[in-house]
């Protein structure tokens, strides 16, 4: 059931004690989950008493607000070519990692029950559904009137959705209260990702794209400086050794600089990138990529939520590679494809990634890039914190 945003001014006027949210986020392969989180988690700290749980690897160089809980779950983590869940920590067993999961859940629950749950991703991700269940059940049994919400980005997976949709629809019926998508409608429609959304009895909302708030451009010292990211760099190490070889092969001809971003998680990999002549390589560092955004001249990234929002709600023009995963996973891929039917990004995928071909597109795309993003929502977070105020405000009795 898809509802227009509710209108906020009774919901942000409303006084009363701070009401307490627990935020569920697990990913697997990149951090775009836990980015988005951790900025959902900023703005609802506002107003809300915030305890954010995390399943995934502890992703480096990554400062946590000062004003949210922050607690570290037993991390478990899936490799592209090996399609089953992995312990970080390899001494012990899958089965022990997620007992350990399960034994702090219900701790924290009992502890300190929340007024609101949100779970990050599920159950539109259902690799922790088990997981899921039984936390939402623990919510429910020590604070019946809790709220469950849904928190979904814009894309799932597939145009054709899954096998699993109609099971995603009735557990969506069964335990929650609310849907929050965090994109634009105008831009991107869950509808593109899941078609079986009308079956979706529960209201949804879309709150707009959740990304840090953009920083003020200033002029960079130089020529134009493009920048490589590849996120949590899991995957898409390719796409750094192609930038380096074309940018090596286009300077001469089209002065600028290039800073390549490693990934979070591909801290050690050696891939051998030539720096000088105007190009450096550095680790990730989210302070530091977000302080260089505000000199670039364009970003070259995969199709991820994050890397591809975060540089539009800048203004800056983007290059997405629109990587084939393994396992027949479109989400980036369909992303990319409705971002460029807008004329928002420009694409290329793996047969390109050779300088000859990738380095007249860098020229062509960021010699005289200019994108336009008015009238996209990028203010998701804020949107969402509205909407959770008004939506306790207005609680009606649990199912």
């Amino acid at each position: 059931m898809i509802c227009a945003s509710p209108s906020f001014s009774s919901a942000t006027s409303s006084p009363g004690p701070r009401r307490s949210i627990l935020i569920h986020c697990q990913y697997v392969y990149g951090i775009g989950h836990f980015v988005r989180a951790i900025e959902l988690a900023r703005s609802l700290s506002r107003c809300f008493d915030v305890h954010l749980v995390s399943g995934g690897a502890p992703v480096p160089n990554y400062a946590l607000p000062d004003n949210v809980r922050f607690t570290q779950l037993p991390a478990i983590f899936k490799e592209e070519a090996r399609d089953r869940l992995l312990p970080l920590d390899n001494s012990t067993s899958l089965d022990a990692c997620l007992s350990m999961r399960a034994r702090m859940l219900s701790d924290l629950v009992r502890i300190s029950p929340p007024d609101i749950l949100v779970t990050e991703h599920f159950p539109f991700g259902l690799l922790f559904e088990t997981e899921a269940l039984e936390l939402i059940t623990q919510v429910r049994r020590a604070k019946p009137g809790a709220l469950i919400v849904s928190s979904v980005r814009d894309v799932i997976e597939s145009e054709r959705g899954s096998s699993r949709d109609v099971h995603i629809c009735t557990l969506l019926d069964q335990y929650f209260d609310l849907v929050m998508v965090h994109g634009d409608e105008r831009v991107v429609a869950l509808r593109a990702s899941f078609p079986l959304i009308d079956q979706i009895a529960v209201p949804l909302v879309y709150t707009g794209y959740v990304v840090a708030p953009p920083v003020p451009a200033r002029p960079h010292d130089g020529p134009p400086l493009l920048v490589g990211a590849i996120g949590g760099g899991r995957v898409g190490q390719e796409l750094l050794s192609a930038l380096a070889a074309a940018h090596h092969k286009l300077v001469p001809y089209w002065p600028h600089e290039m800073l390549l971003f490693r990934g979070a998680f591909d801290q050690n990999t050696g891939f051998p990138f030539a720096e000088g002549d105007m190009l450096r390589v550095h680790t990730f560092d989210r302070v530091e990529y977000r302080k260089v955004l505000t000199e670039a001249a364009g970003v070259i990234c995969l199709g991820g939520y994050n890397s591809v929002l975060e540089s539009l709600s800048m203004s800056l023009p983007t290059l997405v590679y629109k990587r084939t995963f393994l396992g027949g996973n479109r989400e980036q891929a369909l992303r990319v494809e409705l971002f460029a039917a807008s004329g928002l990004v420009r694409s290329f995928e793996e047969v390109d990634l050779v300088a000859d071909r990738l380095a007249p597109v860098l020229h062509e795309h960021f010699s005289t890039g200019h994108v336009t993003t008015t009238g996209i929502d990028f203010h998701g977070a804020d949107n969402a914190c509205h909407i959770l105020l008004t939506a306790c405000v207005s609680r009606q009795p649990s199912k």
